[in-house]
């Protein structure tokens, strides 16, 4: 946790980036009027219009016009220029990306995969503008266009840019307010970019560190991730310019196989408890929701009007736009093989998904905008869709629109937008350093002294070109299989970045020899062709090098991990490091001595290694994937200038064979009497440089009479730094012992705060335990029932500090009601009389 001082600093920091963009934006004023003709129902809207403004413009509306509002266009594919007169590459129809607006009235574009028409900042705001003014003044309506993009980990779709931790990273600080730090800075850029809507937060559960997108997910505790996304959504929205996406609902991060987009097999109990809350969480600040590409539990999400309408937008309460992911009324055809691949299948699909709920469907590269078009209007025309259910949907679009000012303010100033890309460096180093985590330090191998003679190596080169810092970064950077696709161009583009080199050159100087390893990215290699997201190799000639600096070197700092990736392409089915990499683990291990501490720093998007690799290091530093000040982090941490305080967000595995393992699952862990050898870190697990005790837990109230008027209880623990070293500290309360009804999982994160001590001294912290974290599904099987915390005695715990905490009575916290659509008997989407009638002649 940063001292009071430099929180200040990033909230200033952040306040200020804040206060430039509304001060550019404000001057756009003059140049918003074009094309809002002043008897329009848009300029209405522009001029400080309501809803009665859009009431106005949707009885203008053609049917036409409606259907092209609920369209998204990716524009990625733009060659030369970025204005209306440039080819439209992605698709045969319109000519031209001018005729998106004049011939199908499209109500948005995306770039997506973190990369556009160009990565120039000035270039990116000037392309937006000339598109903005051209469909305004041009589309028959004055509507202005959405822009939505991929601004995952900071807005890394611009040269220069600050690529901020990814957001397994995040989950590792459990610092709630530095990560909406970084989210303000990243909705004020994007806002200053002009655009509009960020496809995140992801808050998809994580479970199975074989699935490619494991590095986007926060954490495998629901509390932990609602809270993080719900953070991040607040942050990107602040500026009031930009939309953010709650994704991808719901279930999508626990694929069965571990692959991309695959199905999910779960039980309702599960779902309602562990993957729902999560969402719910987050989507109490979001604008928006994404929906899950894949299937639940036999049904394609988005045909799922069970989740869609009832779960989102009955029981959650959530009246905001829902976007389809990419092309994915078309995978319902081509991934989940749920309709024929015919035109009656397309059609039929199209009708389904937004029957179900979806407002606004993504045209990515196999559907063309005028496929979908063409569809919902015959859809319309031919009576399968009414025309109602389409002013449902083009409403929140519009209304989006109006909340984000766009009628009145389409365009914003070309030249402000310099002043924030790179920016917020105090913030992204303070975010990289907490996301460390300290895995094994044997024999306080960490930190060094700073005087030792270091050799560095591990992948980091190509060609003779270095290219570590691909690693550091990740997927969705400059390119949606990370930096241009990991195939490098020497002038870029790059984000803002110091990488682990600088960082221990600026210490040792001369006393530092670095030896790089092969390593080529292979971003759109499948499972089959490469587990590793890379090819590692270690060529004779480095051999050589390193056998000649190991044994003079007092330290060696060993580089290990994958390559950037994303999606299907990063989908694995080994933990264990790449064959060159623990080769080159063991060189170094048979060349120094045992006084020469060896040091692991993996950079990695996934939990990556086993004790076959691990046994030969003295200490083991995860990294993640830090981005753009991974050097400054990574060296502060080695010679201690920083004392790590991150702790793991998920479950190390010990062996692939077993996943998942995650930590809140229901006993037994392993078959009775097996060995436990299945987790090398449990989730929590984070080492320290100095040693950590506490004492005088207690609980206000201890006792809860009735947890539906008493959600929260306040825990209080005295927390003792009782080593030599200052340093951050985590203070982590899980309930450990409880019985009830059902099972009750074996721990649950119940709340958490960050604390600074200094050596020898103590503070008291006091952390809010939210009492919805021990809400279970009674009953038999099949989950129905409402969600409620059980009377008796729950056991809470900080360390080896227990105290118990009675519940008098039964309470619901989060939703007093059943499983959505428990009572409708007829399967119609609606619990009605009818459904009573139904259920009377049935008991008949």
């Amino acid at each position: 946790m940063p001292d009071g001082n430099s929180q200040a600093e990033e909230s200033d920091e952040v306040d200020d980036s804040r206060r430039t963009f509304m001060k550019a934006t404000g001057a756009a004023t003059a140049a918003s009027a074009v094309g809002l003709g002043a008897d329009s129902a848009a300029a209405d809207a522009g001029a400080g219009g309501d809803r009665h403004s859009i009431d106005r413009l949707l009885e203008e509306m053609t049917l036409e016009q409606k259907v092209g509002q609920m369209t998204q266009v990716a524009i990625d594919d733009l060659g030369e220029g970025f204005g209306p007169e440039t080819a439209f590459n992605d698709h045969d129809e319109p000519a031209t990306v001018g005729e998106l607006f004049t011939e199908l009235h499209v109500g948005s574009i995306l770039n997506g995969g973190a990369s556009g028409p160009t990565f120039d900042g000035e270039e990116f705001v000037a392309g937006l503008n000339r598109l903005q003014q051209y469909n305004v003044t041009n589309n028959g309506t004055g509507i202005p266009f959405v822009w939505g993009g991929d601004a995952l980990h900071g807005n890394t779709l611009l040269d220069g840019c600050t690529s901020f931790p990814q957001r397994l990273n995040m989950g590792m600080t459990r610092d709630i307010d530095l990560v909406e730090a970084a989210a303000t800075h990243t909705g004020a850029e994007i806002a200053a970019m002009g655009g509009h809507w960020i496809f995140g937060p992801t808050v998809d559960l994580l479970r199975d560190m074989r699935w490619g997108r494991f590095f986007e997910g926060h954490s495998e505790d629901s509390m932990l991730l609602g809270e993080m996304g719900k953070a991040r959504a607040r942050g990107f929205e602040r500026n009031g310019r930009v939309a953010a996406t709650v994704k991808h609902f719901a279930g999508y991060g626990t694929p069965n196989t571990g692959k991309d987009r695959a199905h999910v097999r779960t039980s309702m109990r599960d779902l309602r408890t562990r993957q729902l809350p999560a969402y719910e969480r987050a989507l109490e600040e979001a604008k928006t929701v994404m929906v899950n590409s894949g299937a639940v539990n036999g049904k394609p999400a988005h045909a799922s009007s069970w989740l869609l309408i009832q779960v989102l937008r009955k029981r959650f309460e959530f009246d905001g736009v829902v976007l389809s992911d990419w092309d994915d009324f078309y995978r319902l055809i081509s991934n989940h093989e749920y309709l024929p691949d015919t035109e009656e299948g397309w059609r039929e699909a199209v009708k389904q998904g937004i029957a179900a709920g979806v407002d606004m469907h993504m045209c990515g590269g196999e559907v063309a905008p005028t496929d979908f078009i063409d569809t919902v209007i015959d859809l319309v025309e031919s009576g399968e869709l009414s025309e109602e259910r389409i002013d449902v949907s083009v409403r929140r679009i519009l209304e989006l629109k109006l909340e984000l000012g766009l009628f009145e303010q389409p365009t914003v100033p070309e030249d402000r937008i310099d002043e924030f890309v790179g920016g917020a460096q105090s913030v992204s180093e303070q975010l990289a350093k907490e996301s460390l985590v300290l895995l094994k330090n044997e024999d306080d191998a960490l930190p060094l002294e700073g005087s030792e003679r270091v050799l560095l190596t591990g992948p980091g080169i190509e060609d003779g070109t270095p290219n570590r810092f691909l690693m550091q970064h990740g997927g969705w950077t400059l390119g949606w299989q990370g930096i241009e696709d990991g195939d490098l161009t020497e002038d870029g583009p790059r984000p803002r970045q110091n990488t682990i080199e600088d960082g221990l050159a600026a210490r040792l100087g001369d006393r530092l020899t670095h030896v790089p390893t092969e390593f080529r990215a292979a971003p759109y290699e499948s499972i089959f062709e490469n587990f590793d997201n890379g090819f590692f190799d270690v060529t004779d000639e480095q051999a050589a090098a390193i056998q000649n600096a190991a044994p003079a070197s007092d330290a060696v700092v060993i580089v290990l991990g994958e390559g950037p990736h994303n999606e299907g392409f990063g989908d694995r089915d080994k933990m264990r490091f790449p064959e060159a990499q623990r080769q080159l683990v063991e060189l170094v291990d048979e060349l120094t001595g045992d006084d020469v501490p060896l040091v692991g720093v993996i950079l990695a998007g996934s939990p990556r290694g086993t004790a076959e690799t691990f046994d030969h290091l003295d200490a083991v530093l995860f990294a993640g994937q830090p981005g753009s000040d991974t050097g400054v982090a990574v060296a502060d941490t080695l010679f201690g200038d920083y004392n790590p305080s991150g702790k793991l967000s998920f479950t190390w595995e010990g062996n692939v064979g077993h996943v998942p393992q995650f930590y809140d699952d229901y006993p037994p862990r392993q078959s009775v009497g097996a060995e436990d050898q299945l987790v090398q870190f449990e989730f929590g697990h984070g080492l320290s440089y100095t040693d950590w005790e506490y004492s005088d837990l207690s609980l206000s109230p201890a006792t809860v009479d009735d947890p539906a008027s008493t959600p929260t209880v306040t825990a209080q623990v005295t927390v003792h730094n009782t080593g030599d070293a200052a340093g951050d500290h985590i203070v982590e309360v899980y309930n450990t012992e409880s019985y009830g009804s059902v099972l009750q999982p074996h721990r649950r994160l119940m709340g958490f705060e960050r604390v600074h001590v200094d050596a020898g001294d103590s503070e008291t912290v006091t952390i809010e335990l939210d009492l919805s974290t021990l809400e279970v599904v009674p009953g038999d099987v099949p989950g129905h029932q409402a969600k409620v915390v059980e009377p008796g005695e729950y056991e809470v715990a900080v360390g080896e500090a227990t105290a118990t905490l009675s519940i008098e009575r039964t309470g619901h916290i989060t939703d007093p009601e059943p499983m959505p659509g428990r009572y409708d008997i007829n399967n119609d989407g609606e619990e009605d009389i009818d459904d009573v009638m139904a259920l009377y002649r049935r008991l008949e």
